[in-house]
């Protein structure tokens, strides 16, 4: 049931339409108005509401986790940067209050938990540090500290608010979109917990939500008050500074009207994508808006590497960035989502090692900016690489504030962002290895090991499926010295040739299977070698082959030894189908009466052809390795921390400063 009073400062009407709400705005002087038993309250005056291009307002309705609520107030919080963000309150049907809090058109929807002495101190509180709560089960991490003051408010409200109150908060970030806020000058805190929604989780009507995914908001046209440029701001609701393109100098936007905070007479740096480009990265189209030029300073020497500012009004900012000719995309993610050690760090069970660190300060802007950078702002920065995405942290400290940044990265080549933001002038060609820079031909280990399994697979079953057949197999006498005549006046026997020639028999042979000739001399000692012909009967067309034999014993110590094979073979190709015979002329260390054996068979596999192709598909992947590590020993030669140090990727690495020429590199910091 609705109340209506009057406001007490003016006398307009003012309506608790919500039971459970204790303030209401004075839509008419902006007055606070608390209810009490007996009579209302002015608790001052609260400030016009700044136009954050908020999507939501005061009267929607909606519906999450199946109960449905409405949105009854708003709060405008200042954060110590000079930034500003909202908070809606949704009145549920069941009596619950919900926090509704938008920022940088992120959601983020926490109800308040009963009072608990058991709750960390919020003085004590450091971003990144870890933190447990009993009201939940996930892993919190604190992602931003700092003090909020309330600057405006619109509608009603569950709690007594004092305008241009301040108090200290902290923002906790879990894995899989979990939020937590501690609030209040008071110990322990407050304590709001929830979860990162969306406009669909909580069932925002048709209307609202059409308004949410057609929503441009209209580009401002202003004139540099410095240099007097046009200027163009396409992101005007957000944006609180302002670089000029034309002169460079930096503008600030937050009261409207921009004003001058730093002038100069030309730009600061030149633009690779010109403001106001569009491009599509991962299928969503960006929009270019702003770009930042930061540096790292390492032995009294700068390296700049440049950051362009994505937009779209659905779905926020992302970043572009351009070091040395690499660029990546980056994209932000919640602390919670980030288990962070001293050497190493872990996403979705994914490790990154810890690649560089150091201090990045911005040198200078161009374009639009939705914090109050101020050139000369310096960031506490960490890269943890996994190729080809890099996983980067900022910490930045401000005013009694202190607050981390995780985003997320993946490597593009310059012709996939000419590509995607269709440039005319093409790109420069990088240099060096960048820190998450893949190595462009790990597609030939895949290949190679695919190849190798399939010829395995290819012999077997060959060797199974064509047994070998026997065609022919003869044994020839190989004859000793000749005996000479006793008689004195007996005519000398001719001597035996070192050479000896012989021909089989005829065989047949079928067509398109290999030929194996094997040579066997069970009584040799020494070596043999047999030179053979495969001769085709009905063209007479030869095909060479050669056996050498080779077999050696003796005793030494006692014991017996031997060395070579009595038994050789040789492969002749397949040959068309016919009658064929062998000859054969075999030569040998010593002559004596032995036996040869001569076989031919036909489908006989030949496993060192088999073992050699085997071996010339490895001899690809294997100087693809060399050259791999090559590569990843360049892309070590940038980093803070060894590479023997990363690769253990434990808790235990041990980091180690780098060379002179190391730290000349350190400006390819997220190369990004």
């Amino acid at each position: 049931m609705s109340v209506r009073v009057q406001c007490p400062s003016c006398g307009g009407p003012v309506v608790f339409a919500v039971g459970g709400s204790m303030v209401a705005v004075c839509p008419y002087c902006r007055s606070a108005v608390a209810r009490g038993d007996r009579a209302v309250e002015d608790l001052g005056k609260v400030a016009a509401l700044v136009d954050t291009g908020a999507v939501l307002r005061v009267g929607i309705e909606g519906k999450y986790d199946g109960r449905k609520f409405q949105l009854t107030g708003r709060t405008q919080l200042a954060h110590p940067a000079g930034g500003v963000w909202d908070e809606w309150y949704a009145a549920f049907a069941d009596g619950r209050w919900g926090w509704l809090s938008e920022a940088q058109g992120r959601y983020y929807l926490l109800f308040e938990q009963p009072p608990s002495a058991d709750r960390p101190v919020l003085q004590e509180l450091e971003a990144g540090a870890a933190v447990e709560l009993p009201e939940a089960q996930e892993r919190f991490v604190v992602a931003e500290t700092g003090t909020a003051t309330v600057n405006g408010a619109e509608g009603e409200l569950p709690f007594r608010l004092t305008p241009g109150e301040s108090y200290r908060y902290a923002d906790l970030s879990a894995d899989g979109g979990g939020f937590a806020t501690l609030a209040g000058p008071a110990e322990p805190p407050a304590l709001f917990l929830g979860r990162q929604v969306t406009l669909d989780d909580l069932g925002v009507r048709d209307s609202a939500r059409a308004t949410h995914e057609l929503r441009e908001v209209a580009a401002r046209r202003a004139s540099c008050p410095n240099c007097g440029g046009a200027l163009e701001l396409r992101a005007p609701d957000k944006t609180e500074r302002v670089g000029c393109p034309y002169c460079g100098s930096l503008l600030d936007a937050s009261a409207g009207d921009l004003a001058v905070l730093n002038a100069l007479k030309e730009p600061p740096f030149a633009l690779r994508i010109p403001l106001g480009a569009t491009g599509t990265l991962g299928g969503k189209e960006r929009t270019v808006i702003g770009a930042f030029r930061r540096s790292v300073t390492v032995e009294g020497k700068d390296y700049f590497w440049t950051e362009y500012l994505l937009y779209h009004p659905r779905d926020g900012f992302e970043w572009l960035i351009n070091g040395e000719g690499h660029w990546t995309h980056s994209a932000p993610l919640p602390p919670g989502a980030v288990t962070e050690g001293s050497h190493s760090a872990s996403v979705d069970g994914r490790w990154f090692r810890k690649f560089q660190a150091g201090q990045a300060s911005v040198r200078g802007v161009i374009g639009e900016c939705y914090w109050k950078v101020t050139v000369g702002e310096t960031a506490t920065t960490a890269d943890f690489i996994r190729p080809p995405q890099l996983l980067s942290l900022e910490r930045n400290t401000y005013w009694k504030s202190e607050e981390i940044n995780w985003s997320l990265g993946t490597y593009l080549t310059p012709a996939e962002v000419q590509a995607a933001f269709k440039l005319e002038k093409p790109l420069p060609v990088p240099t060096g290895v960048a820190p998450n820079q893949p190595f462009g031909y790990t597609a030939v280990y895949k290949s190679a090991a695919l190849l190798f399994v399939a010829l395995c697979v290819l012999g077997i079953v060959v060797i199974l499926s064509v047994p070998s057949r026997k065609v022919l197999e003869q044994t020839f006498q190989l004859r000793g010295p000749a005996a000479q005549p006793l008689a004195p006046d007996s005519p000398p026997v001719p001597a035996t040739p070192k050479v000896q020639e012989f021909f089989t028999d005829l065989f047949e042979l079928k067509a398109r299977r290999n030929v194996r000739v094997t040579v066997a001399a069970p009584s040799m000692t020494g070596w043999l070698v047999v030179e053979g012909d495969l001769v085709e009967q009905a063209t007479g067309q030869v095909q060479p082959f050669l056996v050498p034999l080779e077999f050696y014993t003796g005793v030494e110590d006692g014991e017996t030894w031997t060395e070579g094979d009595k038994r050789g073979a040789a492969y002749v190709t397949a040959q068309p189908g016919g009658q064929y015979s062998l000859r054969l002329e075999v030569d040998r260390e010593t002559l004596r009466d032995e036996p040869l054996t001569v076989t031919v068979e036909q489908g006989a596999s030949n496993g060192g052809v088999w073992l050699l192709t085997l071996l010339g598909i490895l001899v690809v992947p294997l100087v693809t390795g060399v050259c791999h590590l090559v590569f990843v020993n360049r892309r070590w030669q940038n980093s803070d921390f060894s590479m023997m140090n990363a690769a253990a990727v434990g808790e235990h690495a041990a980091t180690t400063r780098v060379t002179k020429e190391r730290k000349r590199k350190k400006g390819n910091r997220r190369e990004v």
